[in-house]
């Protein structure tokens, strides 16, 4: 949805929202069934949340320390995402946005300020275009979608809060 501001070449250099530590796979996005059915079409391994929803499978050697890193299993070291824009899960087409709950349990837009493609020019036109022309559909995604709508956690910056 931002790739209009962060480049595929960004993100695919990063690579820091598609690699997560046994502390924090819980931030693997959430899959509709739908969805969930053609990436296992594709032969990527899906696993359960904790919340029942679909999601990806990470591995994780048993005897791997804490910090270990899994990737994505849609994740190729050397040129990013292998899905087509069009099978990503909208967690990561919203990188690094993310509809979370705030602290009072309201809907909420949190930016990922960490996020290495943010200089502060794109911070800013991140936040006009989401709290603006991108709204409704995010608030719709949540209404359909409510296993997309995360925890709050304080990496995030609440940009946006329903009240």
């Amino acid at each position: 949805m931002l790739t209009h501001l962060i480049t595929a070449e960004q993100c695919a250099s990063c690579r820091l929202c598609c690699n997560f530590h046994r502390s924090s796979a819980w931030e693997t996005p959430a899959l509709t069934p739908e969805l969930a059915e053609r990436l296992r079409s594709r032969g990527l391994p899906l696993d359960s949340r904790p919340d029942g929803s679909i999601t990806f499978a990470l591995r994780f050697p048993e005897d791997a320390p804490e910090d270990f890193c899994a990737n994505c299993p849609a994740l190729d070291s050397g040129f990013g995402c292998t899905l087509p824009r069009e099978l990503r899960p909208v967690e990561c087409r919203l990188w690094p946005l993310r509809l979370m709950h705030t602290p009072v349990g309201n809907l909420g837009l949190g930016l990922y300020d960490a996020c290495p493609a943010l200089s502060p020019e794109v911070r800013e036109q991140v936040i006009r275009e989401s709290t603006s022309a991108m709204l409704p559909a995010l608030r719709r995604m949540a209404n359909e979608q409510p296993c997309i709508v995360r925890p709050f956690h304080p990496a995030y910056s609440i940009i946006w809060e329903e009240r």
